[in-house]
This record gives C-alpha cells, sequence and structure tokens, in this order.
C-alpha cells in the first residue's frame, strides 16, 4: 500500500524535482501538487493525503493553514516542512504531533529521502532513489535529460570532476556502464510533469 502525498512549493523547478523524486519512491503516490495556500488547501480537502510536503512561504499566505486543515481531516497524516529559515522556525505546539521533520531548503534533497522513508513501512524491493543518495539522484535524472557533465555541473553549482564521481558512483550501484546509464537514465523519465490546475 502506498502513501499518498501532497506537495505544495510555489517555485516552479524546486516543486518539479521534488514531484519526480518522491513519485520514483518505492510507496509513495504524489497524489496533487499546489503552488498557493488555496490551492493546497483544496488539495488537502480532496486527496486527504498521509504526507504533506510543505514549503511555509506562499504567495497568498503561510503553509501553517495547510497543515493545520490536513490535521482535522487525517490526524494520522503527517508533514514534513520545507524552508528557507528551518533553523530560526518554532513549529506551533497544536501541529508538534504532526510535524514529521523541518528541513532547510538547502538540505532537502539530502535528507528529504530519508525522512520519507522513515513513514513508509518496509517492504521487499528497491527503487531507483533507494539505492542512489539524493544528489546521485539529482545527476541521474540530469543525466535522462539529455545534460552533459558541464551542464550538470553548472545547473547543481559542483565541478564536472564531482559530477564524473557521481555518474562513476551511480553506475556502479545500477550496475550499467557506458551508454547502459543513458538508457537508463532516459527509461526512468516519465511523461512531461504537469501541475493540476485550479487544485
Amino acid at each position: 500500500m502506498k502513501i499518498r502525498c501532497v506537495i505544495v512549493e510555489d517555485q516552479t523547478m524546486f516543486l518539479h524535482m521534488l514531484h519526480n523524486m518522491l513519485q520514483d519512491m518505492l510507496r509513495v503516490q504524489v497524489v496533487a501538487t499546489a503552488r498557493t495556500e488555496a490551492a493546497g488547501l483544496a488539495a488537502c480537502e480532496r486527496h486527504r493525503p498521509d504526507l504533506l510536503v510543505l514549503d511555509l512561504a506562499l504567495p497568498d499566505g503561510n503553509g501553517i493553514a495547510i497543515a493545520r486543515r490536513l490535521m482535522k481531516l487525517n490526524q494520522a497524516a503527517k508533514t514534513i516542512i520545507l524552508s528557507g529559515e528551518a533553523s530560526t522556525f518554532v513549529c506551533p505546539d497544536d501541529l508538534r504531533g504532526s510535524v514529521h521533520a523541518i528541513l532547510d531548503k538547502t538540505q532537502a534533497f539530502d535528507r528529504l529521502a530519508r525522512k520519507v522513508r522513515a513513514l513508509v513501512p518496509p517492504d521487499q524491493g528497491s527503487g531507483i532513489v533507494e539505492k542512489l543518495s539524493a544528489r546521485e539522484y539529482e545527476v541521474f535524472r540530469m543525466i535522462g535529460r539529455g545534460l552533459l557533465t558541464k551542464e550538470i555541473a553548472d545547473v547543481l553549482g559542483i565541478s564536472t570532476n564531482t559530477v564524473q564521481t557521481h555518474r562513476k558512483s551511480i553506475a556502479q550501484k545500477l550496475g550499467t556502464q557506458g551508454s547502459e546509464l543513458l538508457h537508463a537514465a532516459i527509461a526512468l523519465r516519465r511523461p512531461s510533469f504537469s501541475s493540476p490546475k485550479g487544485k
């Protein structure tokens, strides 16, 4: 049984990356995404998810209202908060039982996968996300999009040598080499992502 997840994040590229990372995890299903407080509230009302991945700073309000609404709709649901000010954020007392983690956005892809896995019941088998580190997974997806080593380095703000190191590690973990790595990355790609409208 999969845990059902709603993502609320106003930055399009970051939302896209979160969606792809979580959707490819074993036993996680992203049922909706939203970029505003209003859309996030509507998504929670409609889907009553098990997990809410939530940005706090939204164009039309504060994400806390969404977390509070979900807690009333599904008392067993958990919320993972993403914020650029995670170090200074104080979780409201009424949400302490439902907030699973508070992560700094700059560290989101290093820690989010581990936090989500902790919420998913054990199961046999292993998906690609489970085999790769968060940074390796980012590199792997960019390989699948056809980006070259230098382009990946520029996007991630790392050196080309570091990208090459990640490529070698990915190939070893996935048991691929040479062009097989590119084919595996392309095979992972899903149909073009589009966020729900009016949800």
